[in-house]
C-alpha cells in the first residue's frame, strides 16, 4: 500500500512539473514579445514636435 501512495505522490509531482515547465515557458515567450515590442517602439523615430498649423501655400 506504501508504494501505491508513493506512486500517486510521483505522479502529482510530475503533473506540478509539467505545469511549472509550461508556465516558465509561457512566461520566456511573454517576455521575448515585450522586449521585441520596445525594441520596435523605441525604434520609431517619431517627430519630436509637431507643427501648431500648415504653413498656407504663397
Amino acid at each position: 500500500m506504501n508504494n501505491v501512495i508513493n506512486f500517486y505522490e510521483f505522479r502529482r509531482h510530475k503533473k506540478i512539473k509539467k505545469f511549472l515547465r509550461f508556465v516558465v515557458i509561457i512566461g520566456i515567450i511573454t517576455t521575448f514579445f515585450v522586449f521585441a515590442y520596445l525594441l520596435i517602439v523605441t525604434g520609431m523615430h517619431h517627430p519630436t514636435e509637431f507643427p501648431s498649423y500648415i504653413e498656407p501655400k504663397p
